[in-house]
């Protein structure tokens, strides 16, 4: 039981020294990441669509 409660009070130290983001921070790193996604989203669609169509046309 000492255990849990050192690690649970270290945990909660250890969040204390942390450098949480800006709201901006967060914002931007949001919208990167969306950004990325539709991209790489794009782009697996059209592969797919390519390549589906290049079996259909040898098939």
């Amino acid at each position: 039981m000492r255990g849990l409660l050192r690690y649970l009070r270290n945990s909660r130290a250890e969040l204390g020294r942390v450098t949480w983001p800006t709201r901006q921070e967060v914002v931007q790193s949001t919208q990167a990441t969306l950004i990325f996604v539709l991209i790489t989203s794009l782009f697996l669609l059209a592969t797919d669509t390519v390549l589906g169509n290049l079996i259909n046309l040898f098939l």
